[in-house]
C-alpha cells in the first residue's frame, strides 16, 4: 500500500535563511542570491542528516550511462526501470530501510514523498515521477545503514530533474558516478564529477559499457589535467553487455571488485566515522559560505551608501541649478515693474483721507496687476488663488526633473547591464510623467494656498477696530499677499523679501502701526516665498525617492546581517553527531 505525504503540508526542517537578492552594485552581485539559496538548503540538509543515522549513497551520471541498471544490481532487486528508452528515470528513487521514516524528515519541501514497500506483489520496477520522491522501503539488515538513491540525469533537458539530482547529491556521504565510453567526457556530467572530487566525497567512478580498446589510464589522464586527486583503484571499467546487462554485470569480475570495495568501505562499523566526517564538512562549508555572504553584504551595504550619497548630491545639484535659473529668469525689468507698482499703490494711500475712497482706489491694483479682476470686480479669495495657480509655468521644473533623470541613469546605473538595479531604474513609472509633475506642483500649491488663507485670517482677526484702515486694511493686506505670491510664481522667490522691503520702506513711519504691519508683511512674504520654493523642489525630491525605492526594494532586509551572524553562531555550536 502506497502512502503520500505532500511536500507543502510539511513544516520546514531545521535552521533557515530567507532568500536574498542584490541590486548589482558590486562585482560579485550574482553570488548573493546563489549563496543565500544554497545556505538555506544546506542548513536543512545538515539538520536532516543529523536525524537520519544512515549513509546516503547517490548514483549520478549522464543520460543512458546505465545508472538504473547498476542501482538494481547493487541492491540485488529490480527496483528502477531500465531499457533503451531515454531517459528512463524521470524522478528520484530511494531504497531505504523502513526504520528511516524518510517521509517525516526529507528536507526538500517542494517534492511529494511517496512510500511503498519494495516487495509489493507484482508492482515491478518504477521509473519514478517528476516532482515526487519515490521511496521503496525494505527490512534487510545488510542495507539497514545505507540509503541508495537513483537520480535523474545530470544532463537532463528538464532543469527540475537536474536540480533534484543536485539536491540528492547534497545528502550524499558517497557517490557512485556512472559514465559510459561515449559520454565520460561530456561537459555537464564531467564538470559535476570534478565537483564531487574537489569536495572530497567518497567516490566510486564506474565507466560502464567500456570497449576493449579503452583503458583506465585514458580516463584518468583527463582528470589529472584538472589537478584533482584520483587514483586508479577508484575506477572500475565494466564491459558492454548486449543482452541481460543486469545478469552480466552481477557476475562481472570488475563489478564484483567494486562491490567488495563498496561494502568494505561503507560497512556498518565505519558508518559513524563517515557520518562525522561529512557532518564536519557540511559545517565547515556552511561557515565558509556564511562568512562569504556576510562579506558580500558588507560590500553591498557600503556601495549602497555611496550610491545614496551620490543620489542626494544630484538632487542638491539640480535643486541649486533650478533656483539659480529661476533667479536669472526674474529679470531686472520685472523687478522694477513690481517695485513701481507697489510704490504707486502706497503713494495713493493717505492715512488722513477718507478710508473707503482710498481703499476702493488701492485694492484693485494687485488684482489688475496679475489679471485677476477687471475694474470694479472683486474676486473671492479662493478664486484669486486658483487664478494664480494657472499662471505657474511648469516647463522649468519639468526640465529640471529630466536633467535629474539623465544624470541619475548616467551616474547610478550598475556597470553590469544585467544587474537587477540596471533594469529597475528604467522600468515604466519610475520617471515622473508630466501629469504627475503637474499634480505634485498643484498639491504643493494647494498646501500653500491653505497656509496663506489661514495666515490672512489670523492677521485680520487680530486687527483692532481703530486700525482697520491703516496699512493693515484687510483688502490691501490680501492684495499684498496675493502680489507676493504672484512674484514667487513668476520666479522671484529668491529675492522677494528684498524686493518688497525696498518698495514698502519709504511708506513706513517708525513708531506707528505701519511699522508693525511692515514687519508682519515681510515675515509672511518671506515664509511664503520659502514655502513656494520648497513646494517646487519637492518634485525633484519625489523623483529622488523613486530611485531610492528602486535600490531599497533590491537590497537584503536590515535584519539579514543579524540573521547571518546568528546562523554562523548556531552552526558553530552544532555537534558532530
Amino acid at each position: 500500500m502506497e502512502t503520500e505525504t505532500p511536500g507543502h503540508d510539511r513544516e520546514p526542517i531545521g535552521l533557515s535563511l530567507s532568500p536574498l537578492c542584490s541590486p548589482g552594485l558590486i562585482e560579485a552581485w550574482q553570488e548573493v542570491s546563489l549563496l543565500s539559496e544554497s545556505i538555506s538548503i544546506q542548513l536543512q540538509v545538515l539538520h536532516f542528516k543529523k536525524q537520519i543515522p544512515a549513509l546516503w549513497v547517490v548514483f549520478l551520471g549522464g543520460t543512458g550511462t546505465g545508472k538504473s541498471t547498476l542501482f538494481n544490481v547493487l541492491s540485488g532487486t529490480p527496483l528502477s526501470e531500465t531499457g533503451v528508452e531515454r531517459p528512463k528515470t524521470t524522478g528520484p528513487i530511494l531504497y531505504a530501510h523502513e526504520g528511516c521514516r524518510l517521509q517525516e524528515e526529507i528536507p526538500f519541501s517542494e517534492m511529494e514523498v511517496t512510500v511503498r514497500p519494495a516487495s509489493v506483489g507484482d508492482a515491478g520496477p518504477t521509473r519514478g515521477m517528476s516532482g515526487s520522491l519515490f521511496v521503496l522501503e525494505h527490512d534487510r539488515e545488510d542495507f539497514s545503514h545505507v540509503i541508495l538513491a537513483d537520480t535523474p540525469d545530470l544532463d537532463s533537458v528538464d532543469a527540475a530533474n537536474r536540480r533534484v539530482a543536485e539536491n540528492l547529491y547534497l545528502l550524499s556521504d558517497a557517490v557512485i558516478f556512472v559514465a559510459s565510453q561515449e559520454k565520460y567526457a561530456d561537459e555537464l556530467p564531467y564538470l559535476f564529477l570534478l565537483r564531487v572530487l574537489r569536495e572530497q566525497r567518497l567516490c566510486y567512478f564506474i565507466l560502464n559499457k567500456a570497449g576493449d580498446a579503452l583503458t583506465g589510464e585514458d580516463v584518468l589522464s583527463i582528470l589529472r589535467k584538472e589537478n584533482v586527486s584520483f587514483s586508479d583503484d577508484r575506477l572500475w571499467l565494466l564491459p558492454y553487455a548486449l543482452t541481460e546487462p543486469a545478469h552480466a554485470l552481477a557476475h562481472d569480475p570488475a563489478f564484483l571488485s567494486f562491490k567488495t570495495t563498496f561494502f568494505k568501505e561503507l560497512s556498518k562499523a565505519r558508518t559513524p566515522e563517515i557520518r562525522r566526517r561529512m557532518l564536519s564538512w557540511h559545517k565547515e562549508t556552511l561557515q565558509g559560505r556564511l562568512d562569504r555572504l556576510r562579506a558580500l553584504m558588507d560590500k553591498e551595504s557600503e556601495a549602497a551608501g555611496k550610491w545614496l550619497n551620490t543620489l542626494s548630491a544630484l538632487e542638491e545639484r539640480c535643486s541649486v541649478e533650478f533656483v539659480r535659473d529661476q533667479k536669472k529668469s526674474f529679470s531686472s525689468k520685472n523687478q522694477d515693474a513690481i517695485k513701481g507698482e507697489i510704490r504707486r499703490l502706497f503713494s495713493k494711500y493717505d492715512v488722513l483721507a477718507k478710508p473707503r475712497r482710498l481703499i476702493r482706489e488701492t485694492i484693485l491694483f494687485p488684482f489688475r496687476f496679475i489679471g485677476l479682476v477687471e475694474n470694479k470686480v472683486e474676486s473671492a479669495y479662493k478664486e484669486d488663488l486658483l487664478k494664480v495657480r494657472r499662471k505657474i509655468d511648469l516647463v522649468p521644473i519639468r526640465t529640471t526633473v529630466e536633467r535629474f533623470n539623465r544624470l541619475a541613469l548616467e551616474q547610478l546605473s550598475p556597470v553590469d547591464d544585467k544587474a537587477p538595479l540596471f533594469d529597475k531604474l528604467r522600468e515604466p513609472g519610475i520617471s515622473l510623467a508630466p501629469d504627475e509633475i503637474k499634480d505634485l506642483v498643484w498639491k504643493a500649491q494647494d498646501e500653500l494656498d491653505e497656509w496663506l488663507a489661514k495666515k490672512f485670517e489670523s492677521l485680520t482677526a487680530s486687527l483692532p477696530r481703530t486700525k482697520r484702515w491703516g496699512i493693515y486694511s484687510t483688502s490691501i493686506l490680501w492684495g499684498i499677499l496675493i502680489l507676493s505670491l504672484e512674484v514667487a510664481v513668476g520666479g522671484g522667490f529668491t529675492i522677494l523679501d528684498a524686493l518688497l522691503g525696498s518698495a514698502l520702506a519709504p511708506f513706513v513711519t517708525k513708531g506707528t502701526v505701519e511699522l508693525f504691519a511692515f514687519h508682519e508683511i515681510q515675515k509672511v512674504t518671506r515664509e511664503l516665498a520659502d514655502r513656494y520654493r520648497k513646494g517646487l523642489l519637492s518634485v525633484i525630491h519625489a523623483q529622488k525617492e523613486r530611485y531610492e525605492q528602486c535600490l531599497q526594494s533590491l537590497l537584503p532586509p536590515p535584519e539579514a546581517s543579524k540573521d547571518i551572524k546568528e546562523l554562523t553562531r548556531e552552526v558553530a555550536e552544532l555537534s558532530g553527531e
